[in-house]
């Protein structure tokens, strides 16, 4: 790595400042000692000692009267009684510059740590050529703050209990330095969508709904006027579906179903669906369905018992056709809130296309 060459080290100050005041460009250096091993402490690695050989005379001050970072940071600091740098492992051949700067100056140093740098699953450093790598890229696709927080702190650390679901006072309480690797973390995608749908699944659903609005807003499901007017009915709709997604942008692709033309592809759908009792099962449904002024949450719940009453049909036999034609899936959220969230006109209307298909 180039380092200063020492052209002017050593000008007398008496000759700097005549140069200075003649209009001579000039910066002004850290000047330190030779060979001379600077030992700081590290809460993460230790004692470590570097030589000055090794360092470079930094600029402290430039040529247009601007401070660079390494002086600026530890005025700073100093000057907010910064106890604490928390910073990448990047910053640790510098460290020796910041000691020097804050003995020179007669200000306590603060103690240092040095955290080992994220890395991707091949074990090299994220950029953002691989995808994500800021808070901001994260919280736009939906991630919570909360499952963020959490998981971060998981990168590169871990409690001496094990847990990995904390909240921030349970990591305040439980984060060691002594715990954490000297080896950079990995950053798991994976576990970061874990995480965060542990949190999406314990979320308020009030709190949960009003932030899912921009998602569903933009796919163009459904217009914010509408869920702002039926915004009970989509507290129903998010939490249907919460159990099924690790980050708010991918509800849309779980309520699509809900809207528009149903069309059945999947192959167990259509075999419930060409089942030979089928047929006689949709007529009663619709006819269940159409004895209800509206569908309710309340109807919901016990609509489906009312088709098993009056069809004579059970179990599996009454519930994955049913689910098929209305929804095109075998599988998915629970029956009674799907039934609900379509109501009563969607109902008739999908139940009533595939008897019509059978014929």
């Amino acid at each position: 790595m180039p380092k200063y060459d020492g052209l002017c080290r050593e000008i007398p100050l008496d000759e700097a400042k005549k140069r200075i005041a003649s209009g001579e460009e000039y910066v002004v250096r850290l000047k330190l000692p030779h060979n001379k091993d600077i030992t700081f402490n590290d809460l993460v690695r230790g004692k470590v000692t570097i030589n000055t050989n090794e360092i470079d005379d930094q600029v402290l001050m430039k040529s247009d009267g601007f401070p660079t970072y390494h002086m600026a940071v530890v005025v700073d600091d100093h000057l907010m009684g910064i106890t604490h740098v928390v910073r990448g492992e990047e910053w640790l051949s510098s460290t020796p510059k910041h000691v020097f700067l804050y003995q020179a100056l007669g200000w306590e140093s603060p103690e240092y740590v040095h955290l080992p740098t994220v890395l991707n699953k091949d074990r090299k450093k994220l950029s953002k050529r691989q995808g994500d790598v800021s808070v901001e890229d994260f919280k736009e696709r939906g991630y919570l703050p909360e499952g963020i927080i959490n998981y971060l702190a998981l990168v590169g650390w871990s409690p001496e209990d094990g847990d990995e679901i904390m909240n921030m006072d349970e990591l305040v309480s439980k984060f060691d330095f002594d715990r954490v690797g000297k080896s950079g973390g990995i950053f798991d995608t994976d576990k970061l969508n874990w995480v965060n749908a542990h949190y999406i699944k314990q979320y308020p659903i009030e709190k949960l709904a009003e932030l899912s609005i921009p998602y569903v807003v933009d796919s163009g499901l459904l217009e914010e006027a509408y869920i702002r007017e039926n915004f009970e009915w989509y507290k129903v709709l998010i939490d249907t579906i919460k159990e099924a997604i690790d980050k708010l942008e991918d509800i849309p692709k779980h309520i699509g179903f809900l809207f528009g033309d149903l069309k059945i592809t999947e192959d167990a759908a259509m075999e419930e669906i060409n089942k030979e009792h089928v047929p006689d099962l949709l007529k009663t449904f619709i006819e269940v369905v159409n004895s209800h002024d509206e569908i309710s949450l309340e109807v919901a719940n016990g609509l489906m018992k009312e088709v098993q009453k009056k069809s004579g049909v059970k179990g599996k036999n009454l519930y994955m056709p049913v689910r098929a034609a209305i929804s095109g899936n075998v599988h998915g959220p629970e029956m009674s809130n799907i039934i609900y969230l379509l109501g009563k006109d969607k109902l008739v209307q999908r139940a009533q296309k595939v008897l019509n298909n059978l014929k």
